[in-house]
């Protein structure tokens, strides 16, 4: 448990020295110690005290404030006009309110606000009643499409001046989008307004949203009231959403009904129909759909499992003759057979053709594992790979004894190469950021850091240069917006200085907490949540896992006997301290139950009776194995992402003992 604390603690203050230069800037000083706020005289002052006088219902002052701020301190004028407005209106001067909008839509209208200035706009006219105020409505929503809530509001603007027609047409619209006013946009419309093609399109729409039930319900309303011309159309969408819902039999008997030879056969797969599945293969192959072959290759890799090597291989060969395109899936299928066959020979020659053609860490990882297990690996076998920096390069790493931070050397002469001429100068700020970077300071300084995070963001929208990037991710970084922080910094070449922005140590105190309660590494729990959401509190996924370790409200429920943190919405699950102490438990369970992390960690993605089911019907002798014949494609990935970032977090600790790491991850 001490060396997991250590571990924690260097991760968490380790700093390469670009980086720390880059959290040094002023604009991370800290609220509280901001000078500009201790001096009386300070024009940021005046800013503080003209919303603090707004806050406090003292409008009067509010406005004497912020006009002498706006004077001062011009590069955040957009803001303080903004804020003005809000002072004004909430004194009844609604014309002084609208002049300073007016002058935010001249002045600025490059500025991160510029939406939200023109949303009051429209607030403040709609009060009285403005006849501007179908232009300005209409420019909004030109502008911004995907605003359901002026969207509505314009609406019933139409509705109140008798364009009911128009008014109902929008109404439509918002309904049949995936959105929370749908349900209300429902209510200013009659059951005859709605069409069926409302109804289908409206369930398209969910399943894009992947919002599979409420799809479902739409769906079949509108085949409940279709007169026939729609219907197989409706039905292939009702048949993609049971799919989804994993009803996989009631969607096979779809799919046969629209004569969908593709996703019945698909689906037959997924229900382990086997038997159907064969006796329609013939007419499967027959459309000449290249689809198929992704199928057939799980047909063969099934045949395999059932420990008919001999049928995998005829189908595996079929499958070659017919769709020569997917070559390369079709002959790691047959090369992958042989190796758990034990003819490496035949497995080595399929691999070696493979690496030979494509490259990758893969087929040499396995092509040297060939090696190793006929007995001829020589002694720096495994070296070339571990170069590939990913999955198979750590998996090398640990095999050749070489250490983690052997992996560095190479990894950087790797990078650089990538990278070419591209060269990234941390030290200070690009000047092409300094106005709007002065900009987030006088935000952060303020206590503001909500909009600090949307004034960055929105310049990274902007901004493609590598400088600009490293600098705006190292300010999301510290402002807690891990998961921008890490998109963006991935969008550029990978170099040594940057590892702490692409693997950080966030939530440090709630995973500090969590993992000392539950005696399990940190850095595995930075691990499973850094891939399950990115740091994201608000992530939900396709199949309504939550927050940031994406945990199934049902299984949160089920958990918390044991955590005992009260546990009644979902909506708790986006607290990070209630995901983290919930998410790091199952971890552990899963860790005690299988004494294996990568075994852990498919349970944790896959689900436990699914990961015994395989290791009870399969022999592995190694957990490499193990990995990459896991069943389900998305959880045998999920697996590789998490022990990636795992060890990349690991390697940035000097004192790594690699034998307790073998022994974490399993025998290899």
């Amino acid at each position: 448990m001490a060396r997991i604390f250590k571990l924690f603690t260097m991760i968490a203050i380790f700093s390469i020295s670009a980086i720390a230069a880059i959290s040094a800037l002023p604009a991370l000083v800290a609220a509280a110690n901001a000078p500009d706020l201790q001096d009386t005289d300070s024009p940021i002052r005046l800013i503080a005290e003209g919303k603090t006088s707004f806050d406090k219902l003292d409008n009067e002052t509010a406005i004497e404030k912020l006009t002498a701020a706006y004077e001062k301190v011009p590069v955040l004028g957009d803001y303080i006009l903004l804020w003005r407005a809000r002072a004004y209106e909430a004194k009844g001067d609604a014309d002084k309110a609208l002049a300073d909008i007016k002058t935010i839509k001249d002045r600025y209208k490059d500025s991160p606000v510029i939406k939200n200035a023109r949303s009051k706009e429209i607030e403040l006219l709609q009060k009285r009643n403005d006849p501007s105020l179908l232009k300005i409505f209409e420019g909004f929503i030109r502008d911004y499409p995907s605003e359901l809530g002026i969207k509505y509001a314009y609406a019933a603007y139409l509705k109140g001046n008798n364009e009911t027609e128009k008014a109902k047409k929008i109404f439509k619209e918002i309904y049949i989008s995936p959105s929370s006013l749908s349900k209300t946009a429902l209510n200013e419309l009659s059951t005859s307004d709605i069409t069926v093609e409302d109804l289908m399109k409206r369930g398209e729409n969910l399943n894009k949203a992947w919002l599979f039930a409420e799809a479902e319900k739409s769906l079949r309303e509108a085949l409940n009231r279709g007169d026939g011309q729609l219907r197989n159309e409706i039905m292939e969408k009702l048949a993609y959403t049971v799919f989804r819902q994993k009803r996989y039999k009631e969607a096979a008997e779809l799919y046969k009904t629209l004569n969908n030879k593709y996703w019945r056969a698909r689906s037959l797969l997924r229900t382990g129909d086997i038997e159907t599945f064969e006796s329609e293969l013939p007419e499967f192959v027959k459309t000449g759909d290249k689809r198929f072959a992704s199928l057939l290759i799980a047909y063969g890799t099934k045949k395999r499992r059932d420990g008919n090597i001999e049928k995998a291989l005829e189908v595996f060969n079929n499958t070659l003759s017919k769709y020569p395109s997917e070559k390369e899936d079709i002959l790691w299928a047959k090369g992958w057979t042989y190796y758990l066959s034990g003819e490496y020979g035949n497995a080595s020659d399929l691999f070696s053709q493979l690496y030979d053609t494509h490259g990758g860490s893969k087929y040499l990882y396995w092509k040297n594992r060939c090696a190793e297990k006929s007995g001829s690996r020589h002694s720096s076998a495994h070296k070339k790979t571990v170069a590939y920096r990913d999955y198979y390069g750590f998996l090398s790493m640990l095999k050749d004894d070489s250490g983690l931070q052997t992996l560095s050397a190479l990894a950087e002469a790797n990078a650089k190469e990538k990278a070419q001429n591209v060269k990234l100068d941390l030290s200070q700020p690009p000047r092409s950021l300094s106005p709007s970077l002065e900009r987030v300071d006088i935000l952060i300084r303020l206590g503001l850091r909500r909009e600090a995070v949307s004034e960055l963001i929105y310049m990274s929208k902007k901004n493609t240069d590598l400088n600009n990037i490293v600098h705006l991710s190292s300010y999301l970084k510290n402002l807690g917006n891990h998961k921008m922080a890490v998109n963006l910094i991935a969008k550029i070449p990978y170099a040594e200085n940057l590892h702490e922005l692409l693997y950080p140590s966030a939530f440090s105190e709630e995973v500090e907490e969590a993992s000392g309660k539950n005696n399990i590494d940190p850095l595995l729990v930075l691990s499973v949540m850094r891939e399950e959401s990115r740091f994201d509190t608000e992530a939900r996924s396709i199949a309504g896992a939550l927050g940031l370790m994406q945990l199934m409200p049902a299984t949160a429920q089920r958990l918390d006997r044991h955590v005992k943190l009260n546990i009644k919405h979902p909506a708790q699950l986006h607290d990070a301290r209630t995901n983290i102490l919930i998410g790091s438990y199952y971890l552990k369970q899963l860790l005690k139950t299988f004494n294996s992390a990568p075994a852990a960690i498919a349970a944790y993605n896959a689900g436990e009776d699914a990961v015994k089911d395989w290791l009870r019907k399969n022999s592995y002798s190694t957990i490499d194995e193990f990995i990459e014949d896991i069943p389900y494609d998305e959880t045998r990935n999920y697996v590789k992402r998490v022990l990636t970032t795992y060890f990349e977090y690991m390697r940035t600790i000097k004192d790594t003992d690699i034998s307790a790491v073998k022994k974490h991850i399993g025998a290899l």
